[in-house]
């Protein structure tokens, strides 16, 4: 190695020694790095509603019993809920990174751009976090506590959690139906309706026609782990008639009807609900075919 070759190594070594004691000054905006601090050790059962304060909205998650919450007085899905909480127990403090509320809005950590995040059992606050900005390489989250000027740069997936939008939190699952569990099946496709019933180890049409027991099961499959693509603005709702369906299925088991599920088409998109209920779910267009397919379809082709 040249005698021109060390002094460059020299150099380039010189300018990363600086930029990293730059960087320790900026990320503690002078002051002398120290303090404590710990996450709460909370769970579900220790909690009855989680306020998460934005400065875009307010998701509020509320306990309704020890399996079910609410996300903005809608059904919340289970494991949404408890990843919040896992993401609590999980995560861990890597260092100080600043004790200087002037650093608070650079952070993003700041009463204007912080996501403020409340636990709450019964008229008691448990614990009350703010999370800021992403760390250095985009890896953890700065967080304080609420009325604290010491902030933290945490190493943790809590970060990602409290960035949800309200639909991430919401309870997709629409249908959890066993195939083996329908005995007939009824289809309406704008007004024109047909009807499969079990005859021995496959199915027919009504009318007698044999069916297609590989289709059959290929659309109840659809029906086994059934989940919404998303859900609909309040414009879209509005927009939304289930008065007269486009497409309607019933799936009847051995004692009455598992499921009755009614869809609308508006616009590029198909909605769905289920009769008697109140939750409207958005279906994605490639799915329709599946899930009320044509009498055709499931017709047992001549060999």
């Amino acid at each position: 190695m040249t005698a021109r070759q060390l002094k460059r190594i020299a150099a380039a070594l010189a300018v990363a020694l600086v930029l990293w004691g730059l960087t320790e000054v900026l990320s503690g905006s002078g002051d002398e790095l120290g303090g404590d601090f710990a996450l709460p050790a909370l769970n579900r059962e220790d909690v009855d509603t989680v306020a998460i304060y934005r400065s875009s909205d307010t998701i509020v998650l509320a306990k309704q019993s020890a399996t079910e919450w609410t996300v903005n007085g809608r059904p919340a899905a289970p494991d949404a809920v408890e990843s919040l909480f896992k993401a609590l127990s999980e995560s861990s403090v890597a260092e100080l990174a600043a004790t200087n509320r002037a650093s608070h809005s650079r952070m993003g950590i700041d009463s204007a751009s912080g996501k403020r995040v409340r636990f709450v059992k019964g008229d008691r606050v448990l614990a009350e976090l703010v999370v800021g900005n992403r760390g250095p390489g985009y890896q953890g989250a700065y967080v304080r506590n609420a009325g604290a000027d010491e902030v933290y740069l945490l190493r943790g997936d809590l970060a990602n959690v409290v960035e949800r939008y309200v639909d991430e939190w919401r309870d997709k699952r629409i249908a959890e139906i066993e195939p083996d569990s329908v005995q007939e099946i009824r289809v309406e496709r704008r007004g024109r309706r047909y009807t499969l019933r079990r005859s021995g180890e496959g199915w027919e049409l009504q009318g007698g026609a044999a069916a297609d027991t590989a289709e059959v099961r290929r659309m109840l499959d659809e029906y086994r782990n059934l989940r919404a693509g998303g859900f609909p603005t309040a414009a879209q709702e509005d927009s939304v008639d289930f008065d007269r369906p486009d497409r309607k299925v019933v799936l009847v088991g051995k004692s009455g009807p598992l499921l009755e599920l009614l869809f609308d088409s508006l616009g590029y998109n198909w909605w769905a609900k289920k009769a008697g209920g109140d939750i409207v779910y958005r279906i994605d267009s490639w799915r329709m075919n599946q899930l009320a397919p044509a009498d055709s379809v499931l017709r047992k082709k001549e060999s």
